[in-house]
């Protein structure tokens, strides 16, 4: 695969492909250095040159399995840029203070209580 420059996505990945907890150090650096290449291939502005090319193209399409590097790197690009990611929370009721040692419940006056 050939190196048309650097690939940065700053929509997606603002501090970087390395600092996004994302991709391994591999795939950061494969997406940089590929990932102009690697688009072009998909959106047809880039015809490939050669088999590994061809394949990678072949891959993406859906035509073949994805068994390279180049089309597993950017299959989880495309994974984690176009499909809308959902977050879940375990509980969405509002955050109860704790209570601590010293803490005491106003229901429990009559153990506490001091007649005068």
């Amino acid at each position: 695969m050939r190196i048309l420059g650097k690939f940065y996505d700053d929509k997606n990945f603002p501090r970087g492909f390395n600092r996004s907890g994302v991709f391994t150090i591999n795939e950061a650096s494969m997406l940089e250095n590929y990932g102009r290449t690697m688009r072009g291939l998909q959106d047809g502005s880039v015809a490939p040159i050669d088999e590994s090319e061809g394949q990678f193209l072949a891959e993406v399409n859906g035509q073949q399995d994805v068994i390279s590097e180049f089309g597993r790197c950017w299959t989880k690009y495309l994974n984690r840029t176009t499909t809308k990611e959902r977050r879940y929370t375990l509980c969405d009721s509002p955050r109860r203070k704790p209570k601590g040692l010293y803490d005491y419940d106003d229901n429990d006056s009559d153990d506490n209580s001091i007649d005068y």
